[in-house]
């Protein structure tokens, strides 16, 4: 009998325990909502990454990309391709560095920097910057929305870019194709990209989001993240075409860095 009356006070004591603990997570669950609602992105408004391409790489030379906002024409047109860089030379209609596309899906306080980069063998690699606003859908991964362009993703690995004194650079490096088309008529198209923002740097997508909310919840900042892609298309084997991202990669990144000066 006191065996019995024992367990059963066992059993509520530790009923009392678990909701004693339920109550105490739940409380700090709301003060930490509360406290993370109070942060403003503009407490870290600058990613780690500089929002500027140059004109050159070594041998490569940059060209802005302008898009047609009139939603009935939509070509894009390189600088070099214009003599005003604000007017479509086919409709008349305003251009952007931002295509119209870019501007419905995305938050309006998102930034977006991009330049066709080639060089005298005739190979482009195409270099994209966004940087994260206040939404978090701002940046989200390209297997999102190739497929939504056309794309069929053949493959995805990662890409390591040694860099000097400091660790190699670590991206994430999709091989893609026009969906519906057979592979002996069109290039096969790379894509590289990283992540970076707060002080941290990944390839990883999912290791963004726990970065964001360490620093949400624990140091009560959402700094700005910036997301940084290289898209290369060739007919040239792969290995070819990654190297040619890696060496492209390692000259890109320093001026990249805050406070480096290039031209633009």
């Amino acid at each position: 009998m006191n065996t019995d009356m024992e367990s059963t006070q066992k059993r509520i004591r530790s009923l009392v325990l678990g909701v004693c603990l339920l109550m105490m997570l739940f409380g700090l669950t709301v003060v930490l909502v509360l406290f993370i609602r109070k942060v403003d992105v503009a407490s870290s408004r600058i990613a780690d990454v500089r929002m500027v391409l140059p004109e050159k790489i070594l041998d490569w030379s940059g060209d802005r990309i302008y898009y047609c906002q009139n939603d009935q024409c939509m070509k894009s047109f390189l600088s070099s391709e214009l003599n005003v860089s604000n007017i479509c030379p086919v409709c008349g209609g305003r251009l952007d560095q931002v295509s119209l596309g870019e501007r419905t899906i995305l938050p309006p306080d998102t930034e977006i920097v991009r330049r066709l980069f080639r060089n005298e063998k005739g190979e482009s690699i195409t270099v994209t910057i966004v940087l994260s606003g206040n939404e978090q859908r701002s940046i989200h991964r390209p297997q999102q929305c190739l497929p939504a362009q056309g794309f069929a993703i053949e493959q995805s690995s990662q890409l390591t870019v040694p860099l000097n004194n400091r660790a190699p650079l670590k991206l994430t490096l999709i091989q893609a194709r026009r969906a519906g088309v057979l592979p002996e008529n069109q290039p096969r198209m790379l894509m590289a990209y990283w992540f970076a923002g707060g002080g941290h740097e990944t390839h990883d997508h999912f290791q963004r989001l726990a970065f964001m909310a360490w620093d949400n919840l624990i140091h009560g900042i959402r700094p700005r993240w910036a997301y940084v892609s290289l898209q290369i298309s060739s007919n040239a084997g792969e290995q070819f075409m990654e190297q040619r991202l890696v060496e492209f990669v390692r000259q890109l990144y320093p001026l990249l860095k805050p406070g480096t000066s290039v031209t633009q």
